[in-house]
């Protein structure tokens, strides 16, 4: 889907004949954005780790969604080659490139700052700031060709708010932030839209599996909604940015966390 932009009723949500790869999206958030952009006419891929967890709910995405309009690739979001192996499945599977790309797969630990270590925080920037430089690079040159393309980083609320439990955390989805930003301005004469989605306290299958339960009525206490968010809240913020009725929006970062924050 390339050209100029369209008016009027062309500008809708749908994302029909639209080709998007999801990092991470297995599981969570990345799955949810999965679901929405097939029920909306695109076809998808996303990527996962090579463990159990991973492969039985990429499966079970697919059993629900289709082989047809879906597809799991093993990738690891820091390993280049990987990731450029990701793509060409994506096109040779679909018959196009990705003309959307969500930056979705992060590592997501905690620890008190000061017993990170070295090594854990370069893993952390290695995921989640080197692995959207490595997608970015990977999409860029099809959707430059095409004349249109939207790139979605997927931040965090921390990043506004800060949390002292994940300092290395919190300074990636920051610097997503400005990647977001920067990229946007260098690709805008190529028709390409970059923007942020910025989820608060989501009720996704992690939070449970951790016992976060209590953690996210702890949360939506500080929310101006007294309500839990969940994945598909996040999922139809990024339909939107996707969709022609987001084009012309770039360079933005939209928070979708309950009124949390006041960013």
């Amino acid at each position: 889907m390339s050209g100029p932009n369209t008016t009027g009723s062309d500008r809708d949500f749908a994302l029909a004949g639209r080709v998007a790869l999801v990092t991470g999206g297995a599981r969570g958030i990345g799955a949810a954005i999965a679901r929405r952009f097939v029920r909306s006419g695109a076809r998808v891929a996303i990527t996962r780790l090579d463990d159990a967890v991973s492969a039985a709910a990429a499966a079970a995405l697919e059993a629900e969604l289709g082989a047809a309009a879906l597809l799991g690739v093993v990738a690891d979001a820091a390993d280049e080659d990987a990731t450029a192996a990701a793509f060409a499945a994506t096109s040779a599977h679909f018959g196009a490139a990705p003309d959307t790309l969500v930056v979705n797969a992060a590592d997501v630990s905690k620890a008190p700052w000061q017993e990170i270590g070295v090594a854990a925080w370069d893993d952390m920037m290695a995921v989640n700031l080197r692995g959207a430089y490595i997608a970015a690079r990977a999409a860029v040159p099809a959707m430059r060709a095409a004349g249109y393309g939207k790139i979605l980083t997927i931040g965090s609320v921390m990043a506004h708010i800060g949390d002292p439990r994940a300092l290395h955390y919190v300074t990636t989805k920051h610097g997503l932030i400005g990647f977001t930003r920067s990229l946007a301005r260098a690709e805008g004469a190529s028709g390409i839209r970059v923007n942020c989605v910025v989820p608060g306290a989501i009720a996704s299958e992690r939070h449970f599996e951790e016992g976060g339960k209590a953690e996210l009525g702890r949360l939506s206490s500080l929310q101006a909604l007294s309500v839990r968010g969940w994945p598909d809240d996040i999922a139809a913020a990024c339909q939107f940015m996707a969709s022609r009725a987001g084009d012309f929006i770039t360079a933005q970062v939209l928070t979708v966390d309950g009124g949390w924050s006041n960013y």
